[in-house]
């Protein structure tokens, strides 16, 4: 098929120069690149960082290999079937990326690399260009085709149009284009790899044999010890001689964020999600250990906590889940007046100024809507303190402290581990302000109960069915919801969750004998309003599968939990049986539960 911009007829048409792409569609999610220049093999190493990043989700793939001209290999789909079509190759330098669509279909033509009109240029992006019809107008008026539906194409074309070398045309650019933009260059007859950043993240490290750029660092080969962070609004120059610069408009960068790098993800094969879940009791300890050691604004931010008026929590997904646990470690332990908000619901927060603390609960530090909601409380005057598991991502660095999780790298895109640390997280900074002791005991007791959990089984045949429902009451509701989440990310059916005491108040129209229904009891306050439920539920035909801490309550199947000395605790273990019932229902049905469809690990756009 002809490069982009190669039409027959067109005035930009490039005879003889070809783009190898394979079409076939896949669903998939967010985007991820790569860069590299140096001495060894472009294309095997683009490869090897592109499948490094599957985790986060996409639903087609791409590399560009330096040389006259550029060579352009992409397809709809997995970096498997990209890597079966590139041949071997000589380049020393490329960039690569793997694409979740925004604009345009997923497919070949729509994968990333773009080529510019002229051939002359190859670029990689990761954001959303929001005045892209303005854009494409301008260049549909200048007589470019366009060989894609994406917004991203149109700085390809827009770069070749300029003059000068490729930083001062990045920067001119980025002043014309809204939106996330951050962006690989990749120019013909050069082995130099040019980005800048704007928005989604990038890092940048010198290894064995080379230069490298990546989304995040689980992209990076094991020879890279330390990673640059780039800020927004910076530029780099990667060169094959091992040195990379970096600068911003008004000339060299000075300050840089600089992390070491460890713990980028396991070479393990096997289900990642089952692996990552069997981590959790060692994560745990990790988060405390990193609790309890020095950390970015620890001294401010535990001083803020015990003066502060109110607290408030934002996250995504899961990490909302944990919020809404923390709500209530905070109000009970900590004594604060508490709200928990979905990050992307917080576009006007109430009672938000100087003396708030606002916490930003985020796995990958990256997440956009979860960033958008610090700005926010920062231009507030709120203090703000990320709880993220990736050192040196923009939340960590944006934030005035950050705490970090310590957990290991989690790849799967459904949470497990990640989730129980960010509780346990929450209630550390809760019990800090309290004072009163008694962590480390009941970290312990945590971690050992949450071994013991691993080992518990619900049964994967009885929720299979039509209708499923989790349920539970006060902090046990947020469990079901975790719950009910985990199950449709990994199996894509539908399930739902609610307060127990809300079942007479709709839901209970659902009970029949095609509905099962998941009960979480952990507290012994709440035996008989849940065995009240239960008999409601089991009368209208329905299954009820019970996860108790509080004995019998007549379920059709009783799984005990073991119970930790801390009550608020709890959701850490109790979730656990409910993210391996989501897992083995997932593996029955056929799904791969490390890569659910339609979703990412890191969602990087609004």
């Amino acid at each position: 098929m002809p490069l982009a911009g190669a039409r027959g007829g067109a005035p930009w048409a490039l005879p003889g120069r070809d783009t190898h792409i394979v079409s076939y569609r896949l669903g998939g999610d967010m985007c991820g690149i790569v860069g590299y220049t140096g001495r060894g093999r472009a294309a095997g190493i683009l490869l090897r960082g592109l499948s490094a990043l599957e985790y986060r989700g996409y639903d087609s793939a791409g590399i560009a290999l330096s040389g006259t001209p550029l060579a352009v290999f992409k397809c709809g789909g997995r970096v498997s079937a990209l890597a079966g079509m590139v041949p071997p190759s000589s380049a020393h330098a490329g960039i690569g990326h793997t694409r979740w669509a925004t604009h345009g279909v997923p497919c070949a033509e729509n994968a990333h690399p773009h080529l510019s009109f002229d051939g002359t240029l190859a670029i990689v992006h990761n954001g959303v260009i929001e005045n892209c019809d303005e854009l494409r107008a301008e260049c549909t008026a200048r007589g470019i085709p366009l060989a894609s539906q994406t917004d991203s194409e149109l700085a390809a074309h827009l770069l070749a149009l300029d003059g000068g070398d490729i930083p001062e045309r990045l920067f001119r650019l980025a002043k014309r284009v809204k939106g996330a933009f951050t962006v690989l260059v990749l120019r013909e007859g050069d082995d130099k790899v040019y980005a800048y950043k704007r928005g989604a993240s990038l890092v940048v490290s010198s290894g064995k044999n080379g230069c490298y750029v990546a989304s995040d660092a689980t992209a990076l080969p094991r020879s890279c010890k330390r990673a640059t962070v780039l800020s927004d609004g910076e530029c780099a120059v990667l060169s094959p001689d091992d040195t990379f610069r970096t600068m911003t408009e008004k000339g060299v960068s000075e300050e840089h964020v600089s992390v070491i790098l460890s713990g980028r993800g396991s070479s393990r094969g096997g289900c990642r999600m089952r692996a990552e879940m069997d981590e959790t009791p060692s994560a745990l300890l990790a988060t405390f250990a990193s609790f309890c050691s020095p950390f970015k604004g620890k001294a401010e931010a535990l001083a803020r906590l015990r003066t502060c008026s109110r607290v408030l929590l934002f996250g995504c997904g899961t990490a909302y889940h944990a919020c809404l646990a923390g709500k209530g470690m905070m109000e009970r332990v900590a004594g604060k007046p508490c709200e928990a908000y979905p990050a992307g619901e917080a576009d006007d927060i109430p009672f938000c100024g100087g003396d708030t603390l606002a916490v930003f609960v985020t796995q990958s530090g990256e997440t956009a809507d979860t960033l958008r909601a610090m700005e926010e409380c920062k231009h507030r005057g709120a203090f703000t303190l990320a709880v993220t598991n990736c050192e040196g991502s923009t939340a960590s660095v944006k934030a005035d402290a950050c705490l970090p999780l310590a957990a290991g790298a989690e790849t799967a895109v459904a949470a497990t581990k990640s989730y129980c640390c960010q509780v346990l997280a929450l209630w550390l900074l809760a019990k800090s302000a309290e004072e009163s002791g008694g962590e480390k005991d009941a970290v312990l007791d945590l971690s050992a109960k949450c071994a013991s959990a691993l080992k518990l089984r619900l049964p994967p045949e009885l929720c299979l069915s039509p209708k499923l429902l989790f349920i539970g009451r006060g902090i046990d509701s947020v469990t079901a919801r975790e719950g009910a989440l985990k199950f449709k990310e990994v199996t894509w059916l539908p399930a739902d969750a609610y307060p127990a005491s809300e079942l007479k108040h709709g839901p209970i129209a659902l009970a029949d004998g095609d509905c099962t229904v998941v009960a979480v009891l952990t507290d012994a306050g709440n035996v008989s309003r849940i065995l009240a439920a239960v008999s409601e539920l089991r009368s209208r035909g329905a299954k009820v599968v019970v996860c108790s801490a509080a004995g019998d309550v007549g379920g059709d199947v009783t799984l005990p939990l073991p119970v930790t000395e801390e009550c608020l605790l709890m959701p850490a273990l109790a979730v656990i049986p409910l993210q391996r019932l989501a897992l083995e229902c997932a593996e029955q049905l056929g799904r791969d539960p490390d890569k659910p469809r339609n979703l990412a690990k890191s969602v990087t756009v609004i």
